[in-house]
């Protein structure tokens, strides 16, 4: 039996079993029907007249009460003999015509009497008086004998007829009367609606059933039929499916005799599933073509066995090559597999595309096949008896996906063996450290040869050494401990198997030096998850460990610099109470010129301890540059006699110093802080061994030619300060590098680096210039030029023999007791009027209270509960033209235009001297003397 046959039997049961359904439903539809037109059409019809006669009783009910009402009134003035019957009658009458009612006012009443006779109409007159007994309707009904009826047996009631519409006599329409009998006078008084409305929508309530209804029977035929089109393609689906199960089942035995072919060559692979393709189409020939990376090329194709020798064309390869290459296009182009069951009908007869000879086609499919989105191969089958469909081509698609799986795994594996090389050529190459250790008996497995390049040992040297050999002891604990601390965390749930270990080693080299390594490690893991090895990097971070100490170093620098910050503010407090109580002390000695001078040298060593907090603080960064107009040379010899102390004996220090008379405009601290640093430097490289330090100074005049040897100078007069010593030398690879941040070829601890770069940098600063000249073995010489400031040099700090006084009330704040009292003091002593507190809320009170009882407040910045700067602003939000001056031991971040926009007048450095406290409070009382004019309490003081 052939699969046609089969189909047209399934096909004959499956129609059976459709009109076995078809049937009832139809019967089913047609009972349905019948109950709907026969049956509730009729009944929906005398329910519509139902509500027509109670609407229109409704409607008249009151029309037809208000009729009898008005009878009733006439016929009690025929009672009463206030009108006669006829006059009553005829008058009711007239009433009675004229009486409309309805929606449009259309509808009217009529008047018969028992014996028939029409008494009014009010649109038909030539009727009335006649006997109208014998009036028939279309239906044959005696309607006026029907009107006299119902009246006389019910007295009142509907009658159903049938009239023409309206004004038009050749139309007649279904209508309804409603009569009520008036028994005094015997009249039966009706009004009658037309009800053709319930026929139409009857009509139309049909017709839209019967669409309905054929409609439903319609869908009921094409669901019955597609039902049993349906089942004819289940049935052949099922066929389908069963077929395809056995070819599945092939297919599986195929593809596992596929996957045992591990060891066979890519040929042998590709010729047996050619072979099976052909064997699961049932198809008698076939081909695999393997694809370029652009989908374009062919990398390699082959035919099935014996096509090559069935076909007698003598140039075989090329021209199968060819007709492969047309077939695979079209596959590639569609990405779809591709079936052509009827080679004629495309034109592929022989003597037109086929050449003479070739393998006789009958029909043919192409499949591509995937890899991802990829096509990497198409495989061809052809000559199948029957036609080919979706099955052939799922059967070839899931067959060539096993074999292409197979092919890859086998290149994975040459793959493998290529990465292995490279990870080799890679671990031999690396410039860092790659190695395996072994748990059980901690010995090296593996190590690169980049070892030999770290620690000067050769692979196979360091597997024989121990870790203590070229591992310091530290370390060595070091790394035992880590190890034993991975271990125990890996007895505990939930460890993360891939995490890994970064520790720093110290480590000794095949010469004995030590270098510091930083090893990243792992564990290695069996297929259980189990620990039984260690691979680790080990990088060499010498260099890197050097550049963080230089780090940390500058960083020790700066927390130095925050405590001598810190350190300077307490030792200015100090300074001020010292240098003012000497003040008052020498304002009271009444001309005893012994304690005078005893006094002056006391005043003169608190200056010298003010610039020496000064040097502190531009060392901790802590102070503002402030240059000034100075003479160099005698911070030359103080420097000098610094340096004298705290050099060896064994080292001579010369100075040759001439332009005693030229100034700089520079700061002390700076040029203190130059010299130091060149000295110290020079006496350094003399360490241990007799030397000599020279400081030379000189004026100089650079003209425009010789600006070539000094480019970033201009023309004019300089200072040359030379600084020498007879020192080690600097090496030539060096000199271009030693004013860099951090540069230094001392040993560690012993410096930092940035001494130079200082020096180099507040040289630029001045408008300097600086160069050095060196020889190994014979010593350094550094020139600087300073350019000479024409401005005479600022006068020495000392004791002053008057003081400027002036007249006023100041409140004097400052948390240190003693400064309050001296200060106080002084200030009464220059005339003023002191209110000295220690508390700067309680100070705000006392101004609160008395706002304008003050011409001047002078507070401290640094102080408990309450700043100088919190005080101020909260003073001038009571009075704006208040003068306020700060004191201050060191800048804390004040800058000139942060104190101006605050509103504050001047500051004075801490300590406070009586002679520069007098000229700050002398200005700024005299800058604020327009707005004194007005204080009533002030009026007439003497500021001067």
């Amino acid at each position: 039996m052939t699969q046609n046959t089969v189909l047209d039997i399934t096909s004959g049961k499956s129609t059976a079993g459709s009109f076995r359904i078809i049937i009832p439903l139809c019967l089913t539809f047609v009972l349905f029907t019948v109950s709907i037109f026969f049956i509730f059409v009729p009944s929906l019809k005398k329910n519509m007249m139902d509500q027509e006669k109670e609407m229109l009783r409704e409607l008249n009910d009151s029309s037809v009460s208000l009729t009898c009402s008005l009878l009733l009134e006439y016929d009690q003035s025929v009672i009463s003999g206030e009108l006669t019957l006829q006059d009553a009658q005829s008058r009711a009458k007239k009433r009675i015509r004229n009486l409309r009612y309805g929606p449009e006012d259309q509808d009217y009443f009529w008047i018969i009497d028992m014996q028939h006779r029409v008494l009014m109409h009010p649109f038909l007159p030539d009727i009335e008086e006649k006997n109208c007994k014998d009036f028939v309707d279309s239906n044959g009904r005696y309607f006026v004998a029907e009107f006299v009826k119902t009246a006389e047996q019910k007295g009142s009631g509907y009658v159903e007829y049938t009239w023409q519409w309206k004004d038009d006599s050749a139309k007649i329409v279904p209508k309804i009367s409603y009569v009520k009998l008036f028994e005094p006078w015997g009249w039966v008084i009706g009004t009658a609606v037309y009800v053709d409305g319930i026929d139409s929508e009857i009509r139309f309530i049909t017709q839209r059933l019967f669409k309905i209804f054929t409609g439903i029977l319609i869908i009921v035929l094409i669901l019955s039929f597609y039902g049993s089109s349906q089942a004819v393609k289940i049935d052949k689906k099922r066929s389908i499916a069963e077929k395809a199960h056995r070819l599945d089942t092939l297919r599986f035995e195929k593809l596992r005799e596929l996957n045992q072919m591990a060891e066979a060559s890519l040929e042998e692979l590709i010729g047996f599933a050619l072979a099976e393709a052909i064997e699961l189409t049932f198809s008698s020939i076939g081909y695999l073509v393997f694809l370029n990376d652009d989908e374009i090329g062919i990398s390699l194709y082959t035919w099935s066995k014996g096509v090559l020798e069935e076909c007698r064309i003598k140039d075989k390869e090329s021209l199968y090559y060819e007709e492969q290459k047309k077939g695979c296009k079209e596959a590639v182009r569609q990405r779809k597999a591709v079936i052509i069951n009827e080679v004629q009908n495309l034109g592929y007869d022989k003597g037109k595309e086929l050449a003479d000879g070739h393998v006789n086609i009958i029909r043919y499919m192409h499949v591509p096949v995937f890899d991802g989105k990829k096509i990497v191969a198409v495989a061809g089958v052809g000559n199948k008896i029957e036609n080919y469909d979706m099955s052939d081509v799922r059967q070839l698609n899931l067959l060539m996906d096993g074999m292409w799986k197979m092919i890859q795994r086998k290149r994975s594996e040459v793959a493998l063996r290529e990465s292995e090389q490279r990870y080799r050529l890679l671990t031999e190459n690396a410039s860092d450290n790659i190695w395996t250790l072994c748990l059980s008996d901690m010995r090296i497995l593996y190590v690169s040869p980049s070892v030999e390049n770290i620690l000067g040992y050769t692979p196979e040297q360091i597997k024989e050494l121990q870790f203590k050999d070229y591992m310091t002891e530290d370390s060595l604990n070091k790394m035992f401990m880590v190890v034993a601390e991975e271990l125990k965390k890996e007895e505990q749930p939930g460890a993360d198997p891939k995490r890994s270990r970064v520790i720093q080693l110290e480590q000794i080299k095949k010469d004995g030096s030590k270098i510091w390594t930083e090893i990243t490690a792992s564990f290695l893991r069996d297929e259980a998850g189990k620990a039984y090895g260690i691979i680790g990097v080990t990088r060499d971070i010498n260099e890197r460990r050097y550049m963080e100490r230089q780090i940390q170093q500058s960083q020790k620098m700066e927390a130095i610099g925050t405590l001598a910050g810190g350190i300077a503010h307490d030792f200015n407090n100090i300074l001020s109470s010292v240098l003012g109580f000497t003040e008052l002390a020498k304002m009271m000695c009444d001309g005893n010129p012994e304690l005078e001078k005893h006094l002056d040298k006391v005043f003169s060593a608190g200056i010298r301890a003010r610039d020496l907090v000064k040097h502190i603080l531009v060392f901790s960064r802590e102070q503002d540059v402030h240059r000034d107009s100075i003479l160099i040379v005698p911070l030359i010899k103080e420097c000098l006699k610094f340096i004298r102390a705290s050099v060896p004996r064994s080292i001579d220090i010369i100075q040759d110093l001439h332009a005693s008379d030229c100034t700089v405009l520079a700061d002390p601290t700076q040029i203190h802080q130059v010299i130091m640093n060149l000295c110290i430097n020079a006496a350094h490289s003399m360490k241990g061994e007799d030397g000599l330090l020279e400081v030379c100074l000189k004026a100089v005049e650079i003209r425009n030619r010789d600006i070539l040897h000094a480019k970033e100078l201009k023309p004019g007069k300089y200072l040359k300060l030379t600084v020498s010593d007879s020192g080690c030398g600097i090496p030539k690879s060096d000199i271009g590098r030693i004013f860099e941040p951090f540069f230094t070829t001392k040993k560690r601890g012993d410096g930092t680096g940035m001494g130079l770069s200082i020096v180099h940098g507040i040289v630029k600063d001045m408008g300097g210039a600086i160069s050095v000249y060196s020889e190994l073995g014979k010593g350094t010489t550094f020139q600087l030029l300073f350019p000479v400031h024409r401005d005479k040099a600022m006068e020495k700090i000392s004791l002053r023999p008057f003081l400027i006084k002036g007249t006023g009330r100041i409140l004097l704040v400052d948390d240190e007791e003693n400064i309050v009292i001296s200060g106080r003091q002084i200030l009464m002593k220059m005339g003023y009027e002191v209110v000295g507190l220690t508390d700067s809320l309680e100070a705000l009170e006392v101004f609160k209270k008395e706002p304008h009882a003050f011409d001047l407040v002078l507070t401290d910045v640094t102080m408990p509960k309450m700043t100088g700067i919190e005080l101020s602003k909260e003073i001038i939000k009571i009075r704006q033209d208040i003068p306020i001056v700060l004191c201050t031991g060191f800048s804390e971040g004040l800058t000139s235009s942060m104190v101006e926009n605050i509103g504050i007048v001047d500051t004075v450095m801490k300590p406070m001297i009586a002679g520069e406290l007098a000229d700050v409070i002398h200005k700024a009382l005299n800058r604020f003397t327009g707005f004194k004019t007005n204080n009533k309490n002030e009026q007439g003081r003497d500021h001067k």
